[in-house]
């Protein structure tokens, strides 16, 4: 029973801190200059609001999202420690679980972005072989987009054709919306040429190359960096994999872990085994493609 309260306890002491930095952003006048955590929780809870946002998923919300991680942790430190009988397991078991759950929204926001550049994609060749005929004007080829035009994007496009006044506004709204350097660069080379579409075609093509070229390099980097990270997570895994193999075959040589100094000594191994796993993630870091500011859209 002690033994199932410590596991408990380091479980939900590992996410405590999540959940003591995941407070909305402070304003500015009542942040103090030296409070560095309050700062870095705002951080923190700016990229999961954003996380939950490209997931798409309309349940979904970060203050759930924390909840969700907080019942993977203290799930995966209960069962850990209950297992293995090593209570300093059910430290890295409740990260664990908590990166489990922020892995399954992060392929869902990944899948959502994918589908995004695909539509962004076929939008700019749709726009390029409408202009192309000759028949049609940028208005008219974006109502078009809007009928029969991708599937994610539709409403996007359907919302810019019936502003009628305002349009540059329009599009700064739905580049807000998306949040996809591939549409800025649309949005931008239809706000810079204007609405005469006489010579937009060839500008076009040269945009629909450049955004293939732009998205085959950054899944090519996509593709390599999952990779390392893979690469990097089973490096890290194997040593607590093969603690877990000896505790379930009960081997004696880790009834030095069950003292008071061995837990201590297997507690700070497992830390320093977590900071490096934190600096190669850092190391392995995409910056990704850089939107495209348009100051007067």
């Amino acid at each position: 029973m002690l033994e199932l309260a410590a596991a408990l306890s380091a479980g939900l002491a590992t996410f405590a801190a999540i959940l003591t930095v995941a407070v909305p952003a402070p304003r500015p006048e009542d942040t103090p200059p030296n409070r560095w955590l309050l700062k870095f929780g705002a951080q923190l809870w700016s990229a999961e609001a954003s996380l939950v946002r490209s997931a798409g998923w309309p349940w979904l919300t970060p203050l759930r999202l924390a909840a969700l991680q907080l019942a993977a942790a203290g799930a995966g430190g209960i069962f850990a420690s209950t297992i293995t009988g090593l209570v300093p397991l059910a430290v890295p078991a409740a990260v664990g679980g908590v990166g489990t759950v922020h892995a399954v929204v992060s392929a869902r926001a990944r899948s959502q972005k994918l589908m995004r550049q695909d539509a962004v994609l076929e939008a700019v060749r749709m726009l390029r072989q409408l202009l192309e005929t000759g028949a049609t004007n940028v208005h008219q080829a974006v109502e078009i987009l809007g009928q029969r035009g991708p599937m994610p994007l539709r409403s996007e496009f359907r919302l810019i054709a019936s502003a009628t006044r305002g349009r540059r506004q329009a599009w700064s709204a739905a580049r807000s919306r998306i949040a996809e350097p591939l549409f800025d660069m649309l949005a931008a080379a239809v706000l810079i040429q204007g609405p005469g579409g006489g010579e937009l075609a060839p500008l076009f093509a040269d945009l629909e190359a450049s955004v293939s070229a732009a998205q085959e390099v950054e899944r090519e980097a996509r593709a390599l960096q999952v990779q390392a990270r893979s690469a990097s997570s089973i490096i890290v895994a194997l040593p607590i994999a093969f603690l877990v193999v000896l505790s379930a075959l009960h081997s004696p040589y880790l009834d030095a872990f069950q003292k008071p100094a061995g837990e201590v000594f297997l507690l700070a191994m497992l830390a320093v085994m977590g900071c490096s796993y934190v600096w190669m993630r850092r190391l392995l870091r995409l910056p990704g493609l850089e939107r495209v500011r348009l100051t007067d859209a």
